[in-house]
This record gives C-alpha cells, sequence and structure tokens, in this order.
C-alpha cells in the first residue's frame, strides 16, 4: 500500500465508517456529507490495495482526479453512502447542527453494521451507541475520512452543476459554476447588486449583510427569519 495515510484507527475488530461534509462554509446551497466503509485488511481489497494512493483530501485534488477516484471508492468500498442538508435546514438549525443531522442521516443509509464513527473535525454528536472518534484534519490522515470527503465534493459539485444548467442566470450574476457557491468576489458583487436568491443561506452574516437595503429575489424567504438553535461542542 503506497500511501502516508492510514486505513484504520485501531488494531482491533470494529468495523469503522468514517465520515467528512462538503460545502459547510458555503454561503449557497446543500450541504452534502459522504461516509465510507472500508475493509481493514489491504488483500480483501479487490485491487490489493494497488491504487489506495490515489486516495486523498479531496481539497488536493482536480476535479478530473476526483472525479476518476469517486468511481474507485464506490467500487472500493463495502459500504458506502451520501446524505445531504438543503439551505433551508442549515438555516433553521445552524450549519453545525445540519452538519451533524446530515452525518446522521448518512450512516443510517448503510446496509452493513458498524461498530465506530471516525469523524473529521473537532466536534460529534453520538450517533446511536457507536463509538465517535473526532480527528483534526481526518482527511489528511485516513483513507476512510479522505474517500467520504471524495463522495460528499463530487456530489455537491454535480448538484451546483445541475443548478447552473436549470438557472444560467445564477451562475452570471455569482458565479456559482465557478466558486461552487463560496464567497469569492463574484459572489459577493452579485449579492450586493441583485440580492439573494432562494438557495443562499440567509443565516449566514454576508449573505444578511448583502440583503439589508436590498430587494431580495425570494421576499417570502426574507420575511420568514431563520430560527437559529445554538449546539454545545461534545468532543
Amino acid at each position: 500500500m503506497d500511501t502516508k495515510y492510514k486505513i484504520r484507527y485501531a488494531d482491533d475488530d470494529k468495523i469503522e465508517a468514517a465520515t467528512d461534509e462538503a460545502g459547510r462554509g458555503c454561503l449557497m446551497g446543500r450541504l452534502y456529507t459522504g461516509v465510507v466503509v472500508l475493509s481493514g485488511e489491504v488483500d480483501d481489497l479487490f485491487d490489493h490495495g494497488a491504487a489506495l494512493g490515489t486516495i486523498k483530501d479531496s481539497k488536493k485534488m482536480s476535479k478530473r482526479q476526483r472525479n476518476i477516484v469517486y468511481d474507485y471508492v464506490q467500487e472500493l468500498a463495502l459500504d458506502k453512502a451520501v446524505a445531504f442538508a438543503e439551505a433551508s435546514e442549515v438555516d433553521e438549525k445552524n450549519v453545525l447542527r445540519a452538519d451533524m443531522d446530515c452525518m446522521h442521516r448518512a450512516l443510517d443509509s448503510l446496509q452493513v453494521p458498524i461498530d465506530r464513527v471516525l469523524v473529521d473535525g473537532d466536534t460529534w454528536i453520538p450517533y446511536k451507541d457507536t463509538e465517535g472518534v473526532t480527528i483534526i484534519d481526518g482527511d489528511a490522515q485516513y483513507l476512510p475520512i479522505a474517500a467520504a470527503s471524495i463522495l460528499a465534493k463530487v456530489a455537491r459539485d454535480r448538484w451546483v452543476e445541475s443548478v447552473v444548467a436549470e438557472h444560467p442566470d445564477w451562475n452570471e450574476r455569482y458565479g456559482f459554476g465557478s466558486n461552487m457557491g463560496y464567497g469569492t468576489a463574484k459572489h459577493m458583487e452579485g449579492l450586493s447588486k441583485y440580492g439573494a436568491i432562494s438557495e443562499h443561506r440567509r443565516s449566514f452574516r454576508p449573505v444578511r449583510d448583502a440583503m439589508r437595503g436590498e430587494q431580495t429575489q425570494d421576499p417570502v424567504a426574507v420575511a420568514k427569519k431563520p430560527k437559529i438553535l445554538l449546539l454545545k461542542r461534545t468532543i
């Protein structure tokens, strides 16, 4: 196995699932989470680990690389799942709670029973009676977390591409096709000039600030203020 990443957290018989998200810091659209279960034994993998070195943190890969490795992970994993939270859920709960709930939904979709969850980051809400392990920069250390980050990132990018295809004017105004909903200069310029659309996260300060004194394209959503819930961190 030619990779610096670890395939397991602990040397035991527990079945591990790993999870990571994409789009948490975006101003627009869905947040996606991926979950991956890999065999802890390299010899059990269909390619005996020959291509494991292609799996790494999705942020360190090109779009083309991610799409190729996405297909590899789909074939390699013992089990995998993707879930998403709409912008409205992010606004209603706050982004951290929406992220945790989305991860739980992805775990609910697994068919393989699991004993341990590896989570990228420093926060976790316990999932049923399953052991949870938080790992800061986990997508740069553990193969299953990196694989989960790839599933989440590719799924979200494909969703943004479908939105852009359906609403080309949104891409022209906010640059979603290139910034994927992050707060780039083009995106902020669009918010300032055109206000917010239905897919914007109104609980995020840049969106709220841009909406003040501006006519939004979705006045119903402006009238309905999102309720922000605070989540107590548990590590």
